[in-house]
């Protein structure tokens, strides 16, 4: 049944029009001793989350509970009913790509408020309507990039700390332009910024990741001097947003594109997805746009209006020269997340990724007690990496026989990390949680 909200006008006309003078008269045939009492000791009230934990933790007497730490690209994160309940609705939910503005002025008003938000988050001037994920709008950033400098031999830099999916599909979308890439060293966890220094005068592309695979935060201010001796353009790409609640977009350290994946604003993570991606640029890089652009106009009448626009970059106007084949983006996924963002607003953003931050921060002390482990000193924001004498894969094997997934081993990208271990933690998990982690890690040692 769906709930329909009444004012007090409506209850005042519904009981006049029945004849009767108040609520209380409406049960007049009950005898008050069989009533309930006015004031009725209810339980403290809980959150949406809270609530949800408290109906779980009846659901796991009967099953086997799973704790989970993984991340590494796809998080969990508390996403309010209301987004689900107003992205099925037959409007969003069946509606193809806006191509009368005349009947499509709700969903283009979605597009062009998520646009708006994504350029507010990363500090850019320009944002499209979504792409794929996140490593795919890498791929297009790359060869938009590579069609602005129109240079027959271009030099492109790259961080080894790039998600090695990311790095698989950077590699696909410019398969003719593999020659052409140098892979940046590390300084332990986190970009070599004096190997950059040296490189970054002869480059025409650079392409980063913050926070990158291992969770490390990177130093976009000075990467943004270095840059800024060159002419280089800077893609920078992003796998978790909620980064941008806490910290500055890259907009503000003079990126030039900016990437990420947008799934942990409302989408949830089941098997890899749902996802979307977030491509935004400067204002001059716009004819060279991938995907579809909203833009604000006045209709005939000279109200405010919503179309796309500069379609004529796009694959159903001009094919053949066309800045992405892509077509129909994810704008359901989109229209999740960007209802995500506006039930937070602001300040709802900032909290997410001020506890993400905290109770981070709080399970790194509580794991460097612990006699065997390695961690690094790196900046981080919800994900962290470990190293110990078991590999990640044995790890994960002996705690998720205690119902508790620890994270994700890196082992399974390279035989190098075999002994890393990537913890992600958010504002889902509870401080009790990352106690119950550091017991059984420091009991499987």
């Amino acid at each position: 049944m769906k709930y329909i909200p009444q004012s007090e006008q409506d209850r005042s006309d519904m009981l006049e029009t029945i004849g009767v003078d108040s609520i209380e008269d409406l049960f007049s045939a009950i005898p008050k001793n069989y009533r309930c009492p006015e004031q009725i000791d209810y339980p403290q009230a809980q959150s949406e989350s809270e609530l949800r934990d408290q109906f779980k933790g009846l659901s796991d007497l009967s099953e086997s509970p799973q704790l989970s730490f993984a991340g590494c690209g796809i998080y969990q994160h508390e996403i309010p009913s209301i987004v689900p309940f107003l992205t099925q609705r037959s409007e969003f939910a069946t509606s193809y790509t806006p191509y009368q503005p005349e009947v499509s002025q709700g969903s283009l008003q979605c597009i062009f408020e998520f646009q708006t938000l994504a350029c507010q988050l990363t500090e850019m001037e320009l944002s499209n309507a979504s792409l794929y994920d996140g490593a795919t709008a890498l791929g297009e950033a790359a060869l938009m990039a590579l069609r602005i400098k129109k240079k027959s031999k271009a030099k492109i830099l790259v961080s080894s700390a790039l998600h090695p999916f990311y790095r698989e599909v950077l590699e696909t979308y410019c398969e003719a332009f593999l020659d052409r890439f140098e892979w940046l060293p590390l300084d332990g966890n986190s970009l070599d910024l004096a190997a950059l220094e040296k490189k970054i005068e002869s480059a025409d592309l650079l392409i980063t990741q913050s926070p990158n695979v291992f969770g490390s935060i990177e130093n976009e201010a000075r990467i943004g001097e270095i840059k800024k001796t060159s002419d280089a353009l800077w893609i920078t790409s992003c796998m978790e947003p909620f980064f941008w609640g806490a910290f500055r977009g890259p907009g503000a350290f003079g990126a030039d594109i900016v990437t990420a994946e947008g799934q942990s604003f409302g989408n949830k993570a089941f098997l890899g997805g749902s996802s979307f991606g977030i491509f935004c640029c400067k204002n001059e890089f716009l004819r060279n746009l991938p995907g579809r652009l909203v833009g604000e106009t006045l209709d005939q009448n000279g109200d405010r209006a919503f179309t796309l626009t500069f379609a004529t970059r796009e694959q159903f106007i001009r094919r053949g020269r066309a800045t992405s084949n892509i077509c129909t983006n994810n704008n359901l996924n989109m229209l999740a997340g960007l209802i995500h963002m506006l039930c937070l607003g602001r300040q709802g953003l900032r909290e997410v990724a001020l506890q993400s931050i905290s109770k981070t921060q709080y399970l790194r002390r509580s794991l460097s007690k612990i006699s065997g482990l390695k961690l690094t000193k790196d900046p981080v924001f919800n994900e962290f990496c470990i190293e110990s004498p078991l590999t990640g894969d044995e790890l994960v094997e002996r705690l998720s026989q205690e119902g508790v997934i620890p994270g994700v081993s890196l082992g399974r990208f390279k035989e190098e990390w075999k002994h890393k271990l990537l913890i992600h933690v958010s504002e889902r998990h509870r401080l009790e949680h990352l106690d119950r982690l550091c017991t059984l890690i420091q009991k499987s040692l």
